[in-house]
């Protein structure tokens, strides 16, 4: 008998040939206007893979296993044909997961440009703080994030175990925050070839962007400025709501489900 692991990725079909040359590794780390740049590149035509679409798409668990794998050791490291299961549909990617797969990439689509989206190191703390370590922060999400198994529960166990590889599972760790976010920008400078790297910020906007692509800069439309940290907030508290109202329907209208309604609005008042 083969011991061999069964993993989540191979009951995915084979896609051969890709459907789309993948065009752009953006490698930035969340909150350095990785959105704005999704947009940038959607107005230039390039179909984008953001964390979001991981949700849209119903991908957290295969994105979980392949952090798993690389990172703990937990079955067989994805590659190109993993990679194309997951994007084969897209030109480009962004942000987590994908950032976490740095080598594995390049390697998968050698003749794609790669794009660092960066900010000040001070900058992204402060932003992460109001961000992705306060949603984590919420301590009733780790209890009804499960009764949602199909994106909400993924999704919460992924980004969950990213920020503890970030942080060496201290998310309050600001010193080995920052030092990550170091690590990760010199890596992608040594690793990318000259040429095939470029250091944006939004501020740079179009010219620079298409220049590098060789793209048509947009005429009369300015680059775009979005995902405000308020913004990140108020969507997971939608979030919050609808995954509390699915694990109250799930528990039934019982004591049990009135006790978590009220603790949950308690806590989420306080919180919030």
């Amino acid at each position: 008998m083969s011991s061999k692991k069964v993993m989540l990725i191979d009951a995915l079909p084979p896609v051969s040939p890709r459907p789309e040359k993948m065009e752009v590794l953006a490698m930035g780390f969340s909150r350095t206007g990785t959105m704005s740049l999704q947009l940038g590149l959607q107005t230039l035509g390039l179909k984008s893979y953001h964390t979001l679409d991981c949700s849209k798409t119903k991908t957290f668990p295969y994105w979980l296993e392949a952090v798993k794998a690389k990172y703990g050791g937990e079955g067989r490291p994805y590659g190109t044909d993993e990679f194309d299961k997951l994007l084969g549909q897209y030109n480009a990617v962004l942000d987590i997961p994908c950032n976490m797969f740095i080598d594995e990439l390049l390697a998968a689509y050698p003749n794609a440009k790669v794009i660092l989206t960066e900010r000040d190191v001070d900058s992204w703390l402060v932003s992460m703080d109001k961000t992705i370590l306060e949603l984590l922060s919420w301590k009733s999400f780790y209890y009804i994030a499960p009764f949602e198994p199909i994106t909400v529960g993924p999704y919460w166990k992924f980004l969950s175990y990213v920020v503890d590889i970030w942080t060496d599972g201290n998310y309050y760790d600001r010193q080995k925050l920052a030092q990550t976010y170091r690590d990760h920008y010199d890596y992608v400078r040594a690793v990318v070839p000259k040429g095939k790297l470029l250091e944006f910020k939004p501020e740079d906007g179009y010219e620079s962007l298409c220049k590098y692509l060789d793209k048509p800069i947009p005429k009369d439309e300015s680059y775009p400025h979005i995902n405000p940290p308020e913004n990140i907030i108020k969507g997971h508290t939608r979030l919050w709501w609808y995954t509390l109202a699915v694990a109250v329907k799930k528990v039934g209208t019982n004591l049990g489900a009135i006790a978590i309604a009220a603790g949950a609005v308690w806590y989420i008042s306080y919180k919030m």
